[in-house]
């Protein structure tokens, strides 16, 4: 392809695509992507000066020390990428985030690249050069790695985790391979962040009116909630108090009255529920199977509105909706990259690209 003018030559890009065909399979086509977005950036920093910033002078320095230090270079180095979870939490939105960062090394991307398209402060990535520093679940899952490579999302104590495994090779070819570009994009990431990765609460409602139709639900959901008390006449009651108050109130609503009016003793499940997840919606709201009254609030009954299969609002697909927010924002900004550097590709020289990286 030609990027401002300038060839990139196939040559380039058989040499990178042969080192990620070593440890993971990703088709010719899936690379490209990458390998593309990865060459604007290093055109863009270019563009903006970045080769010729402190920034560039200082790392490229440290570089060339580390390449002469013996002691520069690890025998094994492991990096555990974690989406911090508590103990009092679900794993779907930590299995969902890490599932995301698994696809994009998958395609041969930069651990580097994918980690910091991560803003999430639950999310970090630490290095172990002392296996025995493991935990006994990331040691299991690291002795599943053959060579180097990475591992599929697994669950510790501290949450979801991904780890990438590194040799004396591979370390080798971090460093020395491609060096002063791997650089540039580091630094290009780190400028174009917020740019990427922003967005206010008025982006992601216009998002959600103009793609509605994308967020259908495969199933019924009611939003709202569940309420466990004594009995009918309690229930009515309660059902009185809180129907005029936002969600995320009942609970406290409920302490404060019960400590005047022990009829206000309850117990409240809020949220949302498709159905086949809670088996008192399920009965209650869908009309189908059945359920145990609990042992002590053995009268339940249900506060909300079922929404069927069209979420009534942004922010209930919102953690879904805040991903695809960032993912199309991006796919326009390369493309906005594109043609500011006028890409030429000529995608059919990638057809004599083997599967095994080489002619």
């Amino acid at each position: 392809m030609k990027i401002g003018g300038e060839t990139v030559y196939l040559s380039e890009f058989e040499t990178l695509y042969s080192d990620i065909r070593k440890n993971k399979d990703c088709s010719v086509e899936e690379y490209f992507h990458y390998f593309l977005k990865y060459k604007l950036k290093i055109f863009d920093a270019k563009r903006q000066g970045l080769d010729k910033s402190a920034e560039y002078t200082d790392e490229c320095e440290r570089l060339k020390h580390c390449l002469h230090a013996k002691d520069g270079m690890s025998v094994n180095k492991v990096r555990v990428l974690t989406y911090k979870v508590r103990q009092d939490e679900g794993l779907s939105y930590a299995f969902k985030v890490m599932k995301e960062v698994y696809d994009n090394l998958q395609t041969g991307a930069d651990w580097n690249d994918v980690c910091s398209c991560i803003k999430d402060p639950r999310f970090s990535c630490r290095v172990e050069h002392d296996m025995s520093s493991l935990l006994t679940e990331e040691r299991m899952e690291l002795d599943k790695i053959h060579g180097s490579g990475f591992s599929e999302p697994f669950v510790s104590p501290v949450g979801v985790n991904i780890l990438l495994k590194s040799d004396d090779e591979n370390c080798s070819v971090e460093l020395l391979g491609n060096a002063d570009d791997a650089i540039l994009v580091s630094l290009w990431n780190e400028h174009h962040s917020e740019d990427l990765y922003s967005w206010s609460e008025a982006d992601l409602q216009e998002f959600f009116r103009t793609n509605r139709k994308k967020y259908l639900w495969e199933l019924p959901h009611y939003k709202g909630g569940v309420i466990h008390c004594k009995n009918k006449k309690a229930a009515r009651k309660i059902k009185k108090k809180l129907k005029k108050l936002p969600m995320d109130c009942w609970e406290g609503k409920l302490s404060e009255l019960k400590e005047k009016d022990v009829t206000y003793d309850a117990m409240v499940e809020t949220g949302f529920f498709q159905i086949g997840e809670n088996v008192y919606v399920d009965k209650l709201v869908f009309k189908c199977g059945d359920y145990k009254p609990k042992e002590n609030y053995p009268y339940a009954f249900v506060l909300g509105k079922c929404l069927d299969y069209m979420p009534d609002s942004y922010s209930d697909v919102y953690d879904v909706l805040v991903q695809d927010y960032i993912q199309k924002h991006e796919e326009l900004y390369f493309e906005n990259l594109e043609r500011e550097f006028r890409v030429e590709k000529y995608i059919d020289v990638l057809k004599t690209v083997n599967s095994d990286g080489s002619n």
